[in-house]
């Protein structure tokens, strides 16, 4: 059977198009739904001409979490897309004016690590394993695709912790008349999951990880080679899932943290 791969992804437009766009240009709260919308035209369009799809999946996801975010706005606040800084030309993605006069921001990145399946990747995941706490166990096959999904789960903490370093210098620039709570939202594809937030968001706010974190060895080393430190200025993280296949989001949870059950480790300098 051959699928048409082309003819599969004009589908899944025409339904993101239908599920998730009425909704965000018919909300008054949202006066910046059309920019959003023009902007998953525009990746649309260049995928006709370059057959580069990933930007059309970023754009939905953007799309998407939209559609969650409004779902949490009284009735007087305005969501804003991308509202232009002061001090940097960098942007924060989502801007929450609340009808009492509050704000706050939200960034999001889409986190999707890459496949890789070969013996240099089964080699590095099996070391990390090996080094992993002794109360935790990390169970891999390298039959079952083993390293390439081990490496995943990997491979997006590494960048839970980029993407936190990078909104921490977008915050430093803010201005006292832009100041109000910044959260980062992390859109997942299925790779990784709800609980790999939760365990990194309680080591970004504590500077301890939990105790059954696999992955705190391999995090650590990853920070102390790159000499990476956190300011602590993240109000919290937002967790979004949506599958390639599907137009809106399944999951959405804002400020995760994980279950008060372990006691975390050691402190990380």
């Amino acid at each position: 059977m051959i699928i048409d791969w082309k003819a599969s992804k004009e589908a899944w437009i025409n339904e993101v198009r239908d599920s998730l766009i009425p909704h965000l240009t018919n909300d008054t709260r949202f006066p910046d739904a059309t920019r959003i919308v023009s902007r998953f035209d525009a990746a649309i369009a260049q995928w006709r001409r370059s057959n580069d799809f990933r930007p059309v999946i970023n754009d939905a996801n953007e799309l998407a979490a939209a559609a969650e975010i409004l779902r949490d706005l009284r009735a007087a606040d305005q969501l804003l897309y991308e509202p232009k800084l002061i001090q940097t030309r960098k942007s924060i993605d989502f801007g929450v004016l609340r009808g009492d006069g509050g704000r706050s921001w939200i960034d999001m990145k889409t986190v999707a690590p890459g496949w890789q399946d070969d013996e240099a990747a089964w080699n590095r995941i099996t070391q990390i394993a090996d080094a992993a706490p002794n109360n935790t166990r990390l169970i891999l096959d390298r039959n079952f695709s083993g390293a390439a999904i081990g490496g995943q789960w990997l491979k997006a903490r590494w960048s839970f912790v980029q993407r936190a370093v990078e909104l921490e210098a977008k915050i430093a620039q803010l201005t006292e008349t832009e100041r109000g709570p910044v959260r980062l939202l992390l859109c997942s594809e299925g790779a990784w999951h709800q609980d790999d937030l939760e365990d990194f968001a309680d080591f970004y706010h504590s500077g301890c990880f939990r105790a059954d974190d696999w992955a705190q060895n391999a995090i650590a080393l990853y920070m102390a080679e790159r000499n990476i430190k956190f300011s602590g200025t993240i109000a919290g993280f937002c967790y979004l899932e949506r599958k390639h296949e599907d137009a809106t989001a399944q999951k959405f949870a804002v400020d995760v943290r994980g279950p008060k059950m372990f006691a975390p480790v050691d402190h990380v300098s």
